[in-house]
């Protein structure tokens, strides 16, 4: 049986690929998480009820409708961001100022949120 077979090379290069390879997926992985730049919302309405999640000021805000019916997400105030959405899409606006925001839906007055934005 000989030991320095010429397959051998074959398989180190092999090793270095799926090395490489893992290295690169750990990296994606680790540099596509959390910040500003999270692909996941920070406003769900859902049954008629908000959720969110912190944002940071100047970042994109992502609204989702999961509910069968348009919404609007406006700020309190009057001023710092008015939306509205239509049954099961998105809608943007830029995250004011630092501060915590509280927000209706114009359509229903029941439905209240706060919106913190770091």
């Amino acid at each position: 049986m000989r030991i320095d077979s010429p397959s051998r090379p074959r398989f180190a290069r092999l090793a270095v690929l799926m090395a490489a390879l893992l290295a690169l997926g750990l990296f994606a992985a680790c540099s596509s998480s959390g910040g500003a730049s999270s692909a996941s919302d920070a406003i769900t309405i859902k049954n008629f009820a908000f959720t969110t999640s912190p944002v940071t000021a100047g970042s994109t805000v992502t609204v989702k409708n999961n509910d069968s019916v348009e919404h609007t997400v406006t700020s309190d105030d009057g001023s710092s961001f008015n939306v509205s959405i239509q049954p099961g899409k998105t809608a943007t606006f830029t995250a004011p100022k630092a501060g915590t925001y509280k927000f209706h839906c114009n359509i229903h007055s029941q439905m209240h949120g706060s919106l913190t934005v770091t």
